[in-house]
């Protein structure tokens, strides 16, 4: 079988196929970048609000690697329109509450 190539699993997201891994997890960099429109240092930041002024929006998402070495970040497949959905929440208040002033 070393002639093949390995199967590669894919889910599709918002017409993007994001590759993951055989315990299910993407890398979180293709997230971020897709559909954060964030670089992957910065959009891991979201993921525990350990950095002031970012909140923690990964609380009951599972993710794998290290969260300080973003590169390593992956986050479950099936958690990952969640955390796009959380994103996008939170950055929609932001500028309603800057708009407001």
């Amino acid at each position: 079988m070393e002639n093949f190539e390995k199967i590669k699993n894919f889910i599709n997201i918002e017409g993007k196929d994001l590759e993951y891994d055989s315990e299910g997890f993407v890398r979180f960099g293709d997230v971020a970048l897709y559909f954060l429109n964030e670089q992957t240092q910065y959009a891991s930041y979201y993921i525990t609000g350990k950095i002031h002024g970012y909140p923690g929006l990964g609380e009951g998402l599972r993710f794998s690697g290290d969260k300080m070495g973003y590169h390593s970040i992956r986050i479950h497949k099936d958690d990952v329109e969640e955390f796009i959905k959380r994103f996008k929440e939170y950055k929609k208040n932001i500028v309603e509450k800057f708009s407001q002033i």
